[in-house]
């Protein structure tokens, strides 16, 4: 009896994860103040017999249409969660379960990884984070700002990092499975930059990795770091590569997370 192969289980999990993104969003753009919150409104009625009987519940209103239990309670996207649940605790021929450990166990036995709209859907199910290893990012993180002064030299302006990559780590929004880098541009002179980033490697030990910004890009280009499989929890410095260019002072760029995969429906 086969386990299911990879790349159906990651397009059933990144079709979930697409439509809880879009559940989410939804939820946002709804919650939204607009003209004042349910509780706002009748309180600036300052009348008792219209405020005594609506605060209270109005305000829970307020505080209401949220994706998590949108998704539990008023659809049966549990379901996706759940069923292959059931197919993981199928037993094989042996005897033995076909998958210890789960949605997590699957992803970290087979590297792979899913959304972050996965990984929220998941808690709401199940009530408990998924291992923060098996989960990336869908934000736009910023890991460090890099400028070239006067000297020349690399101005460096720490941003955020995904944690120390601990298999236990859960991903609750801070959290993340390490990921590749890329350089964005923000302004860039007609000159080549070489850079070496200092980095924190997938288990947390420190490593250096080179990248080339070319001359003349303009605003938003963007360059990956590395490939694939160089991927990154942390960036902490940055200076020019021996033997480089040094591009033009006043270059400035940002160094983000490069999304692993885009999900769709």
């Amino acid at each position: 009896m086969p386990l299911i192969d990879t790349v159906t289980l990651l397009r059933v999990a990144d079709r979930a994860a697409y439509q809880y993104g879009q559940l989410k969003s939804v939820m946002e753009a709804i919650r939204a103040e607009g003209l004042g919150y349910y509780f706002d409104t009748v309180s600036a009625t300052d009348d008792a017999d219209v405020e005594i009987p609506t605060e209270p519940v109005y305000e829970e209103v307020d505080e209401d249409l949220l994706p998590g239990f949108a998704a539990k309670y008023g659809t049966k996207l549990s379901g996706v969660i759940g069923g292959m649940d059931a197919h993981f605790t199928r037993k094989d021929s042996n005897g033995d379960y076909l998958q210890v450990g789960g949605w997590d166990g699957y992803l970290w036995d087979n590297d792979e990884r899913v959304s972050q709209y996965f990984g929220e859907l998941y808690f709401a199910v199940v009530g408990r984070y998924m291992h923060a290893v098996n989960v990336f990012s869908e934000g736009d993180d910023e890991f460090a700002e890099l400028e070239v002064v006067a000297g020349p030299a690399v101005q460096f302006t720490d941003g955020i990092n995904y944690g120390d990559g601990d298999q236990l780590n859960p991903a609750n929004g801070t959290y993340f499975a390490a990921t590749q880098l890329k350089v964005e541009v923000v302004s860039m002179g007609g000159t080549n930059l070489d850079l070496r980033l200092s980095v924190k490697d997938v288990n947390d030990n420190p490593t250096t990795i080179d990248v080339t910004v070319p001359g003349g890009s303009v605003p938003g280009a963007v360059v990956n770091v590395g490939g694939t499989s160089d991927r990154f929890l942390d960036v902490t410095g940055a200076d020019f590569a021996p033997a480089g260019s040094t591009g033009t002072v006043g270059d400035t760029m940002k160094v983000k997370n490069l999304k692993e995969r885009q999900i769709q429906l």
